[in-house]
């Protein structure tokens, strides 16, 4: 008779027991959840973007940081606790700095932009902190810590009663949390940064794909691909704009050497992806079906055709972990980094620093030579990647082109415009290091600038913050430099550069377009030609 009763009696207790971490700790638990998890829905809900997994594998991992609470001893229980309380604050105010800034949160960061956080080494760090913790968004992270303040003071206040009701509720939701993490669990790992920071980096030398490469034999003795950083065509004086920005490049295209293309724009927002849309045949739209590192790279495809192949470099080739673009420096046969590439920590190197490095590789009588030069270009801090000798505009040069701005973001503006002035001079001198050779020299850059051009108060790139931001972003230069002897021996490439330069372009199709100019027929028995720039 006292069975069913007895049977009842101990359920009860495994609910009470499996809640406890919950209801002994009610408070905490919510402040908990509101600070971690809050952000994250938010942020997705204003995008329309929810995913609903996000809220029970939220509760599933404040249960779980609760647990210690009625494990441990009054002694440490309170230490944690705190500790706990700190760090979840802490990221209460990075997320919702992010979402104001950004339209995104850590829960919520794409894989590429946290792959490019964790290629950043720490003088880049710096240098990003210095540009955008302006005073407003200091005003955020201030407005955060007081909305945390005020979340303690409430919710520690509370006080809450259980019955056998709510807490077979709070059993079943609690459960509930856990089936949707475990059947979601790979999407969860996925997009968690200490799953992205300790996944290798893979070497793209394991990963050859020794195609077979037909190509018509007429070889241009030095095929030079320069990628720029973060240069938006909006601010060259080579596109229309009204300050005097590109000067000497803009003399070599009114000799006739230099072809400025019109409708440009690049694959992606950021360097890591941009780079490998550049230089290997993976495209955003592939997705997940294939792993990056699997794709053919354009660096493969000219050895096999019989370029021997260079990288030279002023960006640095390691971040918090291995920098996907050093890998591809890997696959050349040479590859040579301004300053230490394994400390990643000298930013202040400018880029003529590679002038003698290129003149090096240039000397060398191997030919044909295929040479990748990655230039700092204008990334941020901007007034870090020009000598002084190269300030020539200051903030009272836009008092009435850019009145809409403040003082201090004129001078910001100042600064960007100042970069591509000094860029102007190290791109023409590697152009004319050529000059009288058999060469041909495309520019590009990895992506462009929003130069408050999308908002008066943002100056970037790293966001996917609005469409329009994005589109600012995605307009970049390009030209091709070619030299007298190139023209006289490759005619017919010469005519298709002329003719070309207002063909709408997407830089992942860049790749074929080099193999085009490299004479590559057929690889693997497929013609890419169709995919050239230059038709």
């Amino acid at each position: 008779m006292e069975f069913a009763p007895s049977r009842k009696q101990f359920w009860i207790n495994v609910v009470r027991l499996f809640v406890r971490p919950v209801t002994c700790q009610t408070a905490f638990f919510l402040l908990l959840f509101t600070l971690l998890v809050l952000p994250d829905v938010l942020t997705e809900s204003i995008c329309s973007t929810l995913s609903f997994y996000r809220i029970p594998t939220g509760l599933f991992v404040c249960y779980l940081l609760s647990l210690p609470v009625v494990l441990l001893s009054s002694m440490f229980r309170r230490s944690y606790k705190t500790t706990i309380g700190i760090l979840a604050s802490i990221l209460f105010v990075v997320d919702i700095y992010m979402l104001i800034l950004y339209g995104q949160t850590l829960g919520t960061v794409s894989k590429e932009s946290i792959s490019a956080i964790l290629a950043t080494n720490p003088a880049e760090a710096y240098e990003f902190a210095s540009v955008y913790l302006t005073t407003d968004r200091l005003l955020v992270v201030v407005v955060s810590v007081s909305l945390v303040l005020i979340l303690f003071y409430y919710v520690k206040n509370l006080h809450f009663r259980w019955n056998n009701i709510s807490r077979g509720v709070l059993a079943a939701l609690l459960l509930l949390s856990v089936y949707s993490t475990i059947g979601q669990w790979s999407k969860v790992v996925e997009s968690n940064i200490y799953y992205l920071l300790t996944k290798e980096c893979p070497d793209l030398r394991e990963y050859r794909q020794n195609p077979t490469v037909v190509s018509d034999g007429e070889y241009v003795d030095n095929i030079v691909v320069i990628i720029g950083e973060s240069f938006s065509k909006y601010q060259s004086s080579l596109y229309g704009y009204e300050k005097e920005t590109n000067p000497l490049l803009g003399e070599l295209r009114a000799d006739s050497s230099l072809y400025v293309y019109e409708n440009i724009t690049s694959a992606c927002v950021t360097t890591i992806p941009s780079m490998k849309s550049i230089m290997m045949a993976y495209t955003d739209s592939m997705g997940d079906s294939i792993e990056w590192y699997r794709c053919l790279t354009l660096l493969e495809v000219m050895q096999k055709t019989g370029y021997r192949t260079y990288w030279l470099s002023n960006q640095s080739k390691t971040g918090l972990y291995d920098n996907e673009v050093g890998r591809f420096a890997d696959l050349c046969d040479e590859q040579f980094f301004v300053g230490d590439k394994y400390s990643g920590m000298v930013r202040d190197s400018k880029d003529e620093e590679l002038l003698p490095l290129f003149e090096d590789c240039l000397s060398n009588d191997t030919t044909p030579k295929f040479i990748v030069l990655h230039l700092m270009g204008s990334h941020a801090e901007y007034d870090k990647r020009y000598p002084a000798e190269y300030g020539k505009y200051n903030s009272d040069d836009y008092v009435e082109s850019h009145s809409h701005l403040s003082s201090s973001n004129r001078d910001v503006v100042a600064q960007y415009d100042n970069t591509v002035l000094y860029n102007d001079y190290v791109v023409s001198e590697l152009m004319k290091r050529v000059l009288a050779k058999d060469a041909v020299v495309l520019y590009l850059s990895d992506h462009g600038e929003d130069v408050f051009r999308s908002s008066c108060d943002y100056c970037g790139h790293a966001t996917e913050r609005s469409e329009q931001h994005k589109n600012v972003v995605r307009q970049i230069p390009l030209m091709f430099y070619t030299t007298p002897l190139f023209r006289d021996r490759h005619s017919a490439l010469q005519h298709k550069i002329e003719s070309s330069v207002k063909n709408p372009y997407r830089t992942d199709s860049i790749m074929y377009t080099i193999m085009d100019m490299a004479g590559v027929e057929t690889v693997n028995g497929v013609s890419y030609k169709h995919k050239s720039l230059l038709k």
